[in-house]
């Protein structure tokens, strides 16, 4: 059985995703960083304010840090408008999914990409999407809403068998929607 859906993904959708891919794909690697930076502000206000002495090394490495959210922010930012300038989101997008393969295809593009399963890396269901990772740096967003809520049990149900750990759910989910492994 093959599963086909065409959609657009819209500017928003596209910055949601980006966001998401920067600082929430990886909870524990968010919680760190969130840490990291609050520590480097309370040492960059206890070294401002003079109630603490540190080193140059120390604060260079407080401003190192202190510096590293912003400019994260600045790139999914500056990201979402290359897209937003681009008009790929008016390109109508494909992901077709079958027992073998996921196939994705941009209108316009002459080839489309068929990935098996065991090339996929990893696959996130948020609130409004999926979001499809075929490798570490390349994410296909598909809507839920293009999908039916038949064909969302059975997609739901063939990720979790396919990917296994690598299927992880960030939203929540109606009661009997078969998320068991």
């Amino acid at each position: 059985m093959k599963y086909t859906y065409k959609f657009k993904i819209d500017v928003p959708t596209f910055r949601k995703a980006l966001y998401f891919n920067a600082f929430a794909r990886n909870r524990a690697q968010l919680g760190f960083v969130a840490a990291a930076w609050a520590g480097a502000a309370v040492l960059a206000g206890l070294d401002l304010f003079g109630r603490l002495e540190l080193t140059n090394v120390v604060q260079i490495c407080y401003i190192v840090v202190l510096l590293s959210m912003p400019l994260l922010i600045f790139s999914c930012e500056r990201g979402w408008r290359e897209y937003r300038d681009s008009g790929l989101q008016e390109r109508e997008r494909s992901v077709s999914v079958s027992e073998d393969w996921v196939k994705f295809c941009i209108s316009g593009d002459a080839n489309s990409d068929k990935v098996e399963w065991h090339n996929i890396s990893a696959i996130f269901e948020l609130f409004d999407e999926f979001v499809i990772y075929r490798d570490a740096d390349q994410m296909v967003v598909l809507p839920k809403s293009v999908i039916s809520n038949e064909d969302m049990l059975v997609l739901r149900s063939l990720f979790i068998r396919k990917l296994g750990r690598s299927y992880k759910l960030r939203a929540s989910v109606p009661e009997g929607a078969c998320i068991k492994a």
